[in-house]
């Protein structure tokens, strides 16, 4: 179901529809597949910074995010996207080169570190954040079944974890096909198959949300699961019981991006793309998901966040025929 926040629902931690503050008022809606606190950080600003405006940021997950664009193209409500992984922004434009704007001048492409974009000439999508992925493991649990800790993808594939790990389903969830591409980016090609196979004995369930897992080790349903880092690092904060861990092997990343569909870009809508990229976007990501996307990126603010990661060199980050390839090869 689609989530849309507003002022009065955040504040009631409640989700529903948005009730227009004014018939009047020139509309600006946001569709994006990011995390609800994140919408409950930039949404308020958004709205103090344009009174004038009836905005809206609506969650919709990853798949119905992309099922909207193919679907509706640009007659759709949808005015700005957020949090499109970059593989599935790559898909869409191969079939509609126009759905969405050339941001040409309204950004500046060149705050960005180096290896984030396919093509240097192409701008139609700007980065808005990077995840690099970690293991999450309940340290209570693993004494409790007499289990040795986990350090490497390789490791869970060891016949003690049967019924310890919870991941989500790849088809579903966009840090789960990150997490499957990454250890298939650690692997010869022919072993791959091999991997999942082994990997699968041992997993208690397959969640839609790749945030569930790591949920489930927090609650001490699972010993182990992987998730995106800054989740990780968040719920070792505050559970003595957790240890987030980075593979041996390298964190797989992932890149999710925001642009404005074509025929959209009306002049509020511009004013409000360009305040989200140039002054929201680099405050949450500091804030919640601060895996470097900027040459000058302030510092994290997560206790315990890693200085230093050690990425997974990814394969097909950008080939959206890869990733439908991989994902038609998971069987689970």
């Amino acid at each position: 179901m689609k989530k849309i926040w507003t002022l009065g629902m955040i504040a009631l931690a409640s989700v529903g529809f948005l009730t227009s503050c004014g018939d009047k008022k020139e509309k600006v809606v946001i569709s994006g597949a990011c995390e609800e606190e994140r919408i409950a950080f930039m949404l308020p600003r958004l709205q103090e910074k344009f009174p004038e405006y009836d905005i809206t940021f609506q969650y919709v997950g990853t798949g119905e995010l992309v099922s909207k664009l193919q679907g509706e193209g640009k007659n759709t409500e949808m005015d700005i996207f957020y949090d499109l992984d970059i593989c599935n922004a790559e898909m869409l434009l191969n079939e509609n080169s126009s759905l969405f704007i050339d941001l040409g001048d309204l950004v500046d492409k060149s705050v960005y570190v180096d290896g984030l974009y396919k093509d240097a000439s192409s701008f139609k999508y700007a980065v808005d954040i990077k995840t690099n992925v970690a293991l999450l493991v309940n340290e209570k649990v693993l004494k409790q079944n007499n289990l040795p800790q986990p350090n490497s993808f390789q490791d869970l594939l060891k016949e003690e974890y049967k019924g310890n790990i919870t991941i989500g389903n790849p088809k579903s969830s966009g840090t789960s096909y990150t997490i499957i591409n990454g250890i298939a980016s650690t692997l010869p090609e022919d072993e791959v198959g091999a991997y999942y196979e082994a990997l699968n004995k041992n997993v208690k369930e397959y969640t839609t949300s790749g945030s569930a897992p790591i949920k489930s080790v927090n609650r001490g349903e699972v010993a182990i699961a992987c998730g995106m880092l800054w989740q990780c690092v968040e719920f070792a904060n505050q559970n003595t019981d957790l240890k987030w861990i980075l593979p041996e092997e390298g964190s797989p990343y992932n890149l999710y991006t925001m642009g404005i569909i074509d025929g959209h870009q009306t002049d509020a809508v511009q004013k409000v793309f360009q305040y989200l990229f140039n002054e929201l976007n680099p405050e949450q990501v500091s804030k919640y998901a601060p895996d470097k996307i900027y040459k000058s990126q302030s510092t994290p603010q997560i206790p315990n966040y890693p200085t230093e990661v050690k990425e997974v060199t990814m394969k097909g980050l950008f080939d959206f025929n890869y990733k439908k390839n991989l994902l038609d090869s998971w069987k689970y």
